[in-house]
């Protein structure tokens, strides 16, 4: 099996995770081991009750799952959020590796903030033969702002320049540090020095904006230098001179010192990246290089931003219509192989389950039909797939307030993580899949209203007992009538696939259509949550009409993954034991439907094929010739008619022909059409062909046909 190493990281998305991850995955790949990075999506500096609850999703991680660990904990505002995690590695006693930080048990990896300040210090005093620096560090006495100082005033002592402590200025590594220090500078609170050495990217732009707002020359008065190489540098001006921190290289010791490998050869590079804040002057390939990778950026965060993903996802009324979309927009997902939408078993209710989580596979070219139940504790291994080569895989949670509904995973080929779009596509998602569950909540609730000891809710039938005593009162009769039972069979994880609303939609329409079949001399029962008992005291024999009225009701409108639809009726008297005999014989017959619709479903090509008959049966009149089917499908005729047998367990030809029969006789049971419109109705253009046709199927002519059952 295929070696596994976990990430435990903060804002993946962030410029310097990424590198670090690039680093990770590329060392990772070269010696055949998965990549399994768990992050937050926001990683609020701050205690958040909303926002900081995303970081449930580190319970994911079963550090006994991998072969080792990378945690990035400066990442993390604070390390006690991870210390639990900490102690469960440790207890496992897998490799492990804490980058930027320290932790018993955990091999440490950190870059040398000391050695860059150095160089960059250097580079002023030798290249440019400055010696009255400035340093503005972050915020007083922590080990990242003594760090920094620390190099520069070593690069100071090599080339013989005092160190001077009242040049050291404080501040919290953002851009009003900056801001604040120049204002001081402008003023004249503060001589101006020749040049400022900030030892992060964000206060140099501070410090570089307002000075240029005020008309100072940079660098021809002042040359200013940052450091970390983060986003933006190329939307301020004049350009900053910067320094890239090795994060990718410390990425590849991190994952290869996990492993247990040797790191592999990194060639050296110049990490000074030179600008228009010093003499250097800016390198043309290395902007047009950040320009790309901005502009790309900015494109995939507009792309995101577009309202019709949202207003999709909004009008969806189920998950099965809901991770269509998903597909459908896939490529706001830039570079991902994969996405698995896992979502908590209780996500649509009130209870949250938070052990077991159904999971869909959603690819630019399909969707996965049936969700996969998993267990949280084995929801990882179960989503890693056979594949010929190593994949990155970005677990994030998908949370709504303090509502954790799940979890996406993104699969990557190429050692890439997400950018800076997916938070808006992460919060897309979890606001529409709560629109989702209170829209169900809605519809729940609205068939709460008409709740009744008599009859049932939904279709407005009698509830069993009360038919029973109804029975057993006709029993006496001599004209006590015939009873018949339809049997619902709706897919038990129907909620998962195709919404709450199903279940109640199907009900609710194979009621009116037994309406419509017996008329108002029948009593209609809801005898079982999907069973339904009519009681037909006119006499008549109702089988046909039923099967005309069900057909017309769901066929087209719901495919058979959706519902299968059972009849029978009973011959003797009707009473309370036959009853119960048609439940069961139902019951049984629903059974063997399963069966064979599950064997049939087996084959790769049911669903295709299932998609046409739903066409067919909507619009039977405007069927496709196979010609047409063919082509569309890449396949041969015969091929295609051998298919659609094994799929559906009916030829075409004769799905196409039932389907025009069920329409002509639900049109001559209840309407007062000419034969001759209804068979142009149904896509026949010779009337006497429509009557064989019709004949052959039925038995009788189409005017015996409604002098029989109008």
């Amino acid at each position: 099996m295929r070696r596994r190493i976990a990430v435990i990281t903060a804002r993946a998305d962030d410029s310097e995770q990424r590198a670090l991850l690039d680093g990770i995955a590329r060392t990772a790949f070269s010696f055949d081991a998965d990549v399994v990075v768990f992050s937050n999506v926001y990683n609020h500096w701050s205690l958040d009750t909303l926002l900081n609850f995303e970081n449930i999703i580190y319970d994911f991680f079963q550090p006994e799952q991998f072969d080792g660990v990378i945690v990035t904990a400066e990442s993390f505002f604070d390390q006690k959020q991870i210390e639990p995690l900490l102690e469960r590695v440790r207890r496992c006693g897998i490799p492990a590796v804490i980058i930027g930080g320290t932790a018993e048990g955990f091999s440490s990896i950190r870059s040398d903030d000391m050695a860059d300040l150095e160089e960059i210090a250097a580079h002023l005093i030798t290249v440019h033969g400055l010696t009255d620096i400035d340093i503005l560090t972050g915020p007083r006495h922590i080990p990242v702002s003594d760090v920094r100082v620390e190099g520069c005033r070593r690069a100071f002592e090599r080339y013989g320049i005092p160190f001077r402590p009242e040049h050291v200025h404080y501040g919290n590594f953002w851009n009003d540090s900056g801001e604040q220090l120049a204002a001081r500078y402008l003023s004249g609170d503060l001589p101006m020095p020749q040049a400022v050495i900030c030892t992060n990217d964000y206060m140099a732009y501070g410090l570089c904006d307002v000075l240029t707002s005020a008309g100072v020359p940079i660098p021809d008065r002042i040359s200013v230098t940052g450091y970390d190489h983060g986003d933006g540098r190329i939307f301020h001006h004049p350009t900053l001179t910067t320094f890239r921190r090795g994060r990718t290289q410390m990425g590849m010791r991190a994952a290869a010192l996990v492993l247990g490998e040797a790191c592999p050869a990194v060639p050296e590079e110049n990490r000074l990246i030179c600008g228009n804040t010093c003499r250097c002057g800016i390198n043309s390939a290395q902007l047009n290089a950040e320009i790309l990778h901005a502009r790309i950026g900015q494109y995939h965060t507009a792309m995101i931003s577009v309202a019709q993903f949202s207003a999709r996802l909004t009008t969806c009324r189920s998950l099965a219509e809901y991770t269509a979309v998903l597909q459908d927009f896939f490529y706001l997902l830039h570079g991902a192989a994969a996405l698995h939408l896992c979502l908590d078993k209780g996500w649509n209710t009130p209870a949250y389950d938070g052990e077991t989580f159904l999971c869909s596979r959603i690819r630019p070219q399909d969707v996965s039909g049936m969700p996969v139940s998993c267990c949280r504790a084995h929801l990882i291994p179960a989503l890693l797939e056979e594949r010929d080569a190593p994949a990155l895989y970005c677990v994030t949670p998908l949370c709504f307030q303090t509502r954790l509904m799940g979890c996406a995973v993104l699969v990557y080929d190429t050692p890439q993580c997400y950018d800076f779009s997916f938070r808006e596509w992460n919060k897309t998602v979890a606001n529409t899949l709560e629109f989702l569950r209170m829209k169900n909540d809605i519809h729940y609730l609205k068939q709460c209203q008409r709740v009744s000891t008599l009859y049932d809710a939904l279709t407005g039938f009698y509830h069993r007992n009360e038919f029973l005593t109804i029975l057993q009162t006709s029993s006496r009769s001599r004209s006590a009538g015939s009873l018949h039972a339809v049997r619902l069979c709706v897919p038990a994880d129907a909620e998962y696939r195709f919404g709450e609303n199903l279940r109640s939609d199907v009900l609710s329409a194979a009621a009116s259509a037994v309406k419509q079949a017996f008329g108002p001399h029948a009593i209609f029962c809801r005898a079982e949550e999907d069973v339904l008992l009519i009681l037909d005291r006119s006499g008549t024999q109702g089988e046909e009409k039923l099967s005309v009225m069900l057909h017309h009701a769901l066929c087209g409108r719901f495919d058979e993954s959706q519902v299968q639809c059972v009849c029978a009726s009973w011959d003797g008297p009707p009473d309370e034991c036959a009853a119960d005999a048609l439940c069961e014989e139902t019951a049984q017959r629903a059974a063997d439907a399963a069966s064979d619709q599950a064997k049939r479903a087996a084959h790769p090509h049911y669903r295709t094929m299932l998609t046409l008959r739903s066409r067919i049966y909507e619009q039977p009149k405007k069927a496709p010739a196979t010609e047409e089917i063919c082509k569309t499908l890449c396949m041969s005729d015969g091929y295609f008619r051998v298919t659609y047998k094994k799929c559906l367990g009916e030829s075409y030809i004769q799905d196409c022909i039932h389907a025009r029969t069920m329409l002509a006789c639900y049109l001559l049971c209840t309407t007062a059409m000419s034969i001759f419109a209804i068979a142009r109705h149904c896509g026949y253009n010779d009337e006497k062909y429509f009557a064989r046709q019709f004949h052959k199927a039925k038995g009788c002519a189409p005017a015996r046909y409604r002098e029989q059952f109008c």
